[in-house]
């Protein structure tokens, strides 16, 4: 299932929506029709993801054997304001260092384990959101990564159990201002500025993903086409990711992992060939199975 957190542009509500190809399913819409109970917004899935993932999967094998058409109850996408998928997460982790070709490209050393760090909420961006430069931002830099959230809470598992936690994936762009990420050895100034953290624009489950460590993940910048990887390529799995981080705090529904990037990055050119984002620049993040994440700086 492919979940997107929206509103109608000339409305201000939130809902939850399923995504089917170019549109949205109004779901409850349909529940409502149907007389069933599904979620109303990714906050209350989160709620019981179990639960509330049932409900909306029996909602519409309700609606096939009642022979309604979903056409009645689909809104084009490009009437919708896409919203942050996870509106106020109690955590965003981020692993860097994580793909064994921009270690090599960066120069960097080979982690043991996975390094961590965070970004906070302001940092959340949605689909087609358009993102603000900061005047003092000289130095932004794109990272497409493969995002994981967390669909119920766990401490202390092992790698075996980790995937029972996770609900679904996201596509990411953990943006860094490179010049303040490097000024002492903590990263964060440069990693949680406002907008830092686009995700989107659908969480889709982990059942539909077949092979979650064998996506291709691919980066254009105004068309152009400057990462080109798959999540094989990864150090440390998802499953090993989930485990180390449960080891140190509790995961809990709504969090955020981004999982690092692969070879491509500005930061990786020699100082003379590094193009920093500026205003009027796109970047689009196609991750196979899961989407396209596309944002315009101004």
């Amino acid at each position: 299932m492919r979940l997107v957190r929206y509103k109608i542009k000339a409305m201000a509500e939130e809902q939850l929506g399923i995504e089917m190809a170019d549109d949205i399913l109004d779901i409850l819409r349909l529940s409502r029709h149907l007389s069933t109970s599904v979620p109303r917004t990714m906050e209350e899935l989160l709620e019981d993801s179990a639960i509330g993932l049932n409900n909306l999967r029996e909602t519409l094998v309700e609606a096939e054997k009642s022979g309604v058409k979903f056409d009645d109850y689909l809104i084009p996408a490009s009437e919708v304001t896409y919203l942050p998928l996870i509106k106020n997460p109690e955590k965003i982790l981020c692993v860097g260092m994580n793909y064994v070709e921009h270690i090599k490209a960066t120069g960097g050393e080979v982690p043991t384990a996975p390094v961590f760090f965070n970004k906070f909420s302001n940092a959340l961006a949605a689909h087609q959101q358009t993102i603000p430069l900061q005047a003092n931002a000289q130095h932004v830099d794109y990272e497409a990564e493969l995002v994981i959230v967390i669909g119920e809470q766990i401490d202390n598992v092992c790698e075996k159990h980790a995937e029972k936690a996770i609900l679904g994936y996201t596509v990411g762009n953990d943006l860094s201002e490179r010049a303040f990420q490097f000024q002492s050895s903590q990263w964060l100034i440069g990693k949680t500025m406002d907008h830092f953290a686009p995700v989107g624009p659908a969480l889709v489950t982990k059942d539909e993903i077949t092979a979650v460590q064998d996506l291709t993940i691919e980066t254009r910048r105004n068309g152009d086409l400057v990462q080109d990887s798959s999540t094989s390529d990864m150090l440390f799995t998802v499953n090993k990711i989930v485990s180390e981080a449960s080891q140190y705090m509790s995961l809990k529904p709504g969090d955020l992992i981004f999982t690092g990037t692969p070879r491509g990055v500005i930061l990786e050119q020699t100082k003379d060939q590094q193009v920093w984002l500026k205003a009027g620049d796109q970047i689009d993040i196609t991750i196979e199975s899961l989407g396209t994440l596309s944002n315009t700086f101004i």
